[in-house]
């Protein structure tokens, strides 16, 4: 395994708590992960997002119970994985013991690395630009007290009506969002969960929570009334 192990969880839909328990231990502790988040296959396959992060993980772990052995998602993912060469690790959460084993399965002959120290950063309510670097995406967004999001996004070169929703979890330091984007007739959802990694001023950097094949970065900075960056 490299020093920053990337892996992809699965589990089956009455085990999501467990899996965002495991997923968010994993990654204060330097693992990569890569999740199957809307759970929908075409013509039985699953959507493209999801195989190229089965390709680019290192190993997948199952979130084991009796209800992951008859789910389907759960047998699409081990078979995806299997058939691109990974190696898959079935887990049962059972204490701090199990956890710490886990991780030094992932990490092999690497040092496994102490919990990370919080980033000390915080997004509220107010008007916020969300800028992709990787994608031609940018967002205009007020975020609202009541959870409620509203504003723009542009698109590469289309800009469109945005609504949704955001939270802010403190303790984990992730803002989440779900958003849809009209852009001409059809809404298109878009989801993101980000980590903040350090503050520049009033701008903070975020990374993906998720992406193993592709992740990105964004800035976050805060916009007064009249659109301009407050600095």
């Amino acid at each position: 395994m490299p020093a920053s192990p990337a892996v992809f969880l699965t589990a089956a839909q009455w085990d999501r708590a467990s899996l965002t328990a495991l997923d968010r231990r994993l990654r204060r502790r330097g693992v990569r992960t890569g999740v199957d988040p809307e759970r929908v296959q075409t013509d039985d396959l699953l959507p493209e997002p999801v195989l190229q992060d089965l390709g680019a993980c290192d190993a997948l772990v199952a979130v084991w119970s009796e209800a992951a052995a008859g789910d389907p998602f759960v047998e699409a993912h081990l078979e995806t994985a299997a058939s691109f060469g990974k190696r898959a690790i079935r887990y049962t959460p059972n204490g701090d013991a199990q956890f710490e084993t886990l991780l030094c399965d992932l990490y092999g002959d690497a040092p496994v690395p102490a919990p990370r120290e919080p980033a000390g950063v915080a997004v509220d309510p107010g008007r916020w630009r969300i800028t992709d670097h990787d994608a031609a995406l940018e967002l205009d967004l007020v975020l609202g007290p009541d959870g409620r999001a509203t504003g723009t996004g542009t698109a590469r070169d289309r800009t469109g009506r945005v609504s949704g929703s955001w939270r802010y979890d403190a303790p984990e330091e992730e803002l989440a969002l779900d958003l849809r984007i009209t852009i001409g007739l059809r809404p298109t959802p878009l989801a993101l969960l980000l980590c903040p990694t350090g503050r520049d001023g009033d701008r903070i950097h975020a990374a993906d929570a998720h992406g193993l094949a592709a992740p990105h970065t964004y800035t976050v900075v805060p916009v007064s009334e009249n659109g301009a960056d407050p600095r």
